[in-house]
């Protein structure tokens, strides 16, 4: 059977994924990350989109709302508002449309929750800002 990833999905209401997986790809502003068992530790932020599970038995599909990744050697966990699992990649991206466009404000706000952690990941990756220092009169 071989090494497995356990790759887990969890939303603010339920856990919609937690597998042992070949591998995992995961939308980041930079492109795919590629996942695998045995990766070094690292955090991300992920971008609205489609993650392809390659599963024992074919690939599943599961979008996602965006979110945070959080992977460190056998498990990756990915932190998002809403996730959509299926077999069939359009059906899935459909399903997350529909949700994405519903007026439902929990969803709103935690949308604008998401836009505020990219933009803090987006800071941390900046670097540390120098100190201002007071200019002294007289």
């Amino acid at each position: 059977m071989g090494e497995r990833l356990r790759f887990v999905i969890r939303t603010p209401q339920e856990v919609v994924v937690d597998a042992r997986v070949r591998s995992a790809r995961v939308p980041t502003e930079s492109g795919h990350v590629g996942l695998r068992p045995r990766e070094e530790a690292f955090a991300s932020v992920v971008e609205p989109g489609l993650c392809l599970l390659q599963m024992e038995d074919g690939v599943r599909f599961a979008a996602t709302a965006g979110g945070l990744l959080d992977a460190a050697g056998d498990t990756s966990i990915l932190y998002t508002p809403f996730a959509v699992v299926g077999a069939r990649g359009e059906d899935v991206l459909a399903s997350l449309s529909r949700a994405l466009a519903t007026p439902d404000s929990e969803l709103s706000m935690r949308r604008r929750l998401g836009e505020l952690e990219q933009r803090i990941a987006h800071e941390l990756r900046q670097g540390p800002v120098a100190p201002r220092t007071k200019a002294r009169h007289g």
